[in-house]
């Protein structure tokens, strides 16, 4: 059986990383909008989403728009420095850094959407991670327990000696005999430290519960995104041909702002089937589903060799791909994988 260790969890580190990586992003996005925010595209759009519903119903003219989003942007920025600095303290264990972390993350999470896309959701989710095991056992005693080992026949059950000629007893892979008894035995033969090794290998893992988690802040932080496009493609026409007419490149080889709809339309349907797929399989994974697993590692690879084609146009598609390159790491460990091999047999 392991024993509790003093090391940092890998589940925490990968935290860490996660947060101070994603709080830097939000930092330099937010740089990036404060410089934009008086530019006459940035001022043309905004007036023309206040044309729009539902936003033309908030009362807001252009200069009271701006200065509500110049105080979200900074707002977003604070934060992200906190929860940048933050995640690093985190490392020692220090559960007065893991409280600020979690406040902070809040405001970086309802500000990321219009500031840094999905790094306030990697925020999030690397917070979220710190609260679940061994995380939470590593900051409230300073101690955790590895995984234990596959455990040796010897373990799981005594030797016993058939008598000469009887025939041999068969059981299921996996399951455990019951306790022998008679006067033969005595109540300790039968190790209790089996049954231990029982419940750690059919615990869920940490890193099958930190894939789910990944999955479903990046799965559901693009399903609303895709939504919102939909949306905004079918209900707001107006506003949608504003925010493509800062992308000029888009019409220079001809096409038509219904074309180029159909495409904007094409593509978010496209990705609201994805994420959909991948938030069923990793609520299939949790259950104990090895097809789901399998499934969701597919997506997840696809996921990261789709992202690298568009890193040159947009550095911040590293996010997601770093997200599934992660998924695929947690769902190939060695705990996950004999996490879903116990279930099978």
């Amino acid at each position: 059986m392991s024993q509790p260790t003093e090391q940092r969890p890998p589940q925490v580190t990968l935290a860490s990383g996660i947060i101070m990586f994603a709080s830097i992003m939000v930092l330099l996005t937010s740089w990036e909008r404060v410089t934009t925010l008086g530019s006459l595209e940035t001022q043309e759009a905004i007036a023309t989403a206040l044309a729009e519903p539902p936003f033309s119903s908030l009362g807001l003219d252009v200069q009271s728009a701006s200065d509500l989003l110049r105080w979200v942007v900074l707002v977003a920025a604070m934060s992200a420095c906190a929860t940048a600095i933050l995640g690093w303290y985190v490392r020692k264990p220090d559960r007065s850094a893991r409280l600020g972390l979690s406040i902070f993350a809040v405001p970086v999470f309802l500000s990321g959407m219009s500031v840094g896309g999905l790094a306030g959701s990697f925020v999030a989710a690397g917070t979220v991670m710190l609260w679940l095991s061994p995380g939470r056992e590593w900051f409230a005693t300073g101690r955790w327990t590895p995984p234990s080992p596959r455990p040796q026949a010897d373990d799981v059950a005594p030797r016993r000696t058939l008598p000469p000629g009887a025939p041999p007893q068969h059981r299921p892979p996996g399951q455990l005999p019951p306790p022998p008894s008679g006067p033969a035995y005595a109540p300790h033969a039968y190790s209790t430290h089996a049954w231990q090794h029982h419940q750690d290998l059919h615990a869920r893992p940490a890193a099958m519960v930190a894939a789910f988690v990944i999955t479903v802040v990046m799965a559901g932080g693009l399903l609303t995104m895709s939504l919102l496009w939909v949306a905004i493609a079918g209900l707001s026409p107006d506003f949608l041909r504003s925010v493509l007419e800062q992308q000029p490149e888009l019409f220079d080889e001809g096409l038509t702002f219904d074309q180029v709809r159909d495409t904007v339309l094409a593509f978010a349907g496209a990705f609201i089937v994805w994420c959909v797929v991948a938030l069923v399989l990793a609520g299939f994974a949790m259950a104990r589903r090895d097809w789901a697993r399998r499934g969701l590692m597919v997506i997840a690879a696809f996921s990261a060799v789709g992202c690298m084609f568009f890193v040159l146009d947009s550095p911040l598609v590293v996010f997601p791909a770093m997200a599934a390159v992660a998924t695929v790491m947690c769902l190939r460990r060695v705990e996950v994988r004999r996490w879903f091999m116990l279930e099978s047999r």
